[in-house]
């Protein structure tokens, strides 16, 4: 066998084992899928030791490629959810920011607190996307965010009490 023979044969082989791979990886993972959807149904303690016995059991009778594989399955969901997780908590910050957007100048925000444009602060309120990515805030531009409506709805109450005791 030749150098270039032997390598398209390996070649060959490697996207066999792919192909395998990724059939045990999807049966792998609607097995989690569907376990996952029974652990939502859980209600006590009780039930969530039950089941962590079960997953146990589960993961425990698979060979040492089906354990790496599911461990690949699993990661792969939790990033999933994280990234689920993340842009819910964006959506919903939008929404809270929808009862007092009108009120608010977000150019001063952007400036004052951001050192940044009023289309930088909106691109992130709105969840843009800027060249093919949606851009967010990060949680270091999130706890300014807070900081700064936290400082300006200070700063109302102050002027308020002010004027009512002219």
């Amino acid at each position: 066998m030749t150098g270039s023979s032997r390598k398209r044969a390996s070649q060959r082989n490697f996207t066999i084992l792919n192909i395998l791979d990724m059939a045990s990886y999807k049966e792998l993972n609607e097995e989690l899928e569907q376990m996952k959807a029974e652990f939502l149904t859980l209600h006590s303690e009780e039930e969530e030791r039950e089941f962590g016995e079960k997953m146990e059991r589960f993961v425990a009778s698979k060979s040492p490629e089906d354990r790496k594989i599911l461990a690949q399955a699993f990661v792969n969901g939790a990033k999933e959810s994280c990234e689920r997780a993340e842009k819910l908590y964006d959506e919903t910050l939008r929404v809270y920011l929808e009862g007092i957007y009108e009120s608010i100048s977000w150019s001063y925000v952007a400036r004052h607190y951001f050192g940044k444009s009023r289309s930088w602060l909106c691109q992130r309120i709105n969840g843009l996307k800027i060249r093919n990515k949606e851009v967010q805030f990060t949680e270091n531009e999130k706890k300014i965010l807070l900081d700064a409506l936290l400082d300006l709805s200070n700063n109302i109450k102050r002027t308020a009490l002010v004027i009512g005791h002219l």
